[in-house]
């Protein structure tokens, strides 16, 4: 029996056949065409476990613009899936991916425990697991992101440094019962504990959404008033929370420690600096959105039977008022020109709700371009 990618020919030993069999099989392989000899191209499923912010949009654009570099454009079959903040959903789509002849799931999972019986039934069928961000307790699955605890702590140590350990915080977290949101909470938690003088007078989610926190950030100031409020710990929304203050005529600012927007970055600048910059006292962290596209190179890696880290921990960016660095487009050329030191562009390059840490020299194919568009970039 002879197989050729896949398909079984019975061929009787004759003596005629063993004669032309050389010729046939040369025949064969010259008259096939390339495309048959190609290998197919791997099935690379990515499941968002919500979307409608700049953050998961920034993600799934860069992952969209890796897989057009000439090294995967013909290797990696994309598609991108959201659940919508629905962890059941996820799971019934991770269940469709495997279905459907999935090679590599990337996935932003919405539970940390919900998503198990999925993945594991993935791995035992060969698929590769990687979560970016937020990760599961399935230990068939990799993951790829930054120190979640961390995360929550060093931006906490700073308010309260700030506050010299005393005064009224408002407390903001993220989507609530995520693996990101839970650890972070109780890193930045755990530190607000250590000051007895330091009182959360509230603690809501903001869902990642800056028009959520926005909304938020006016219920309690018009229940507290703004001076019972000392001080802002934010999952996302500090640029939000200052757009309020300039509305109400204030020109004394809150201090406030939050997520990685390009609007909160520019209000850490001196004002005068550039349109929006207010010189707020602050603290910028970020969780890169560049975390998804290296978590596809490194599931490349691990599904082509490379040693990969179960665990890889990426840096988490984490920028006060003195560390801002602003470019003027943060394409290729300027990043590399600068070392990848940028972390904040003019607000009339991107907005001020869209999460700016996009780019790092571990996926030095991309740039801010591929971010909002899901294109390479056009600088080199």
């Amino acid at each position: 029996m002879i197989i050729y990618r896949g398909i079984a020919m019975k061929v009787k030993l004759t003596s005629k056949v063993l004669a032309l069999a050389g010729f046939a099989v040369t025949a064969a392989v010259v008259a096939a065409p390339v495309s048959a000899m190609a290998q197919e191209p791997l099935k690379v499923y990515v499941s968002a476990g919500f979307d409608g912010n700049t953050w998961m949009d920034a993600s799934l654009n860069l992952l969209k613009a890796l897989t057009k570099t000439p090294e995967m454009k013909d290797k990696v079959q994309l598609e991108v899936q959201s659940a919508r903040g629905d962890a059941q959903v996820q799971l019934q789509q991770i269940n469709a991916m495997v279905q459907a002849g999935a090679d590599i799931i990337i996935a932003w999972p919405m539970s940390p425990t919900a998503l198990n019986r999925g993945i594991r039934q993935a791995c035992q069928q060969g698929v590769t697991v990687v979560t970016w961000d937020a990760d599961v307790s399935e230990e068939c699955a990799y993951h790829v992101g930054i120190d979640n605890v961390k995360a929550g702590v060093q931006p906490a140590e700073w308010l309260a440094k700030e506050l010299k350990g005393k005064g009224n915080v408002i407390y903001m977290g993220g989507i609530p019962g995520t693996r990101a949101d839970t650890l972070r909470s109780e890193g930045a938690k755990g530190v607000f504990a250590k000051h007895p003088d330091i009182k959360i007078i509230a603690d809501v989610p903001s869902m990642y959404n800056p028009a959520t926190a926005r909304q938020r950030f006016a219920e309690i100031v018009a229940a507290r008033g703004w001076d019972n409020i000392d001080g802002v710990f934010t999952q996302t929304g500090c640029d939000e929370f200052a757009k309020l203050e300039v509305e109400a005529g204030r020109t004394e600012f809150k201090p406030c420690a939050g997520n990685g927007s390009n609007g909160e970055r520019i209000l850490q600048l001196p004002k005068g600096s550039t349109p929006g910059a207010l010189g707020i006292r602050g603290i910028s962290m970020g969780s890169p959105p560049w975390a998804a596209p290296y978590a596809l190179k490194l599931a490349l890696k691990a599904h082509a039977g490379e040693t990969v880290e179960k665990h890889t921990v990426i840096p988490m960016p984490l920028f006060g008022n003195e560390d801002m660095v602003l470019c003027d487009k943060a394409d290729l050329a300027e990043l590399k020109a600068k070392d990848w030191t940028c972390n904040a562009v003019p607000l009339d390059v991107a907005a001020a709700n869209f999460f700016i840490d996009v780019w790092s020299k571990d996926v030095p194919e991309l740039d801010l371009h591929s971010a909002q568009t899901g294109e390479l970039p056009t600088s080199k």
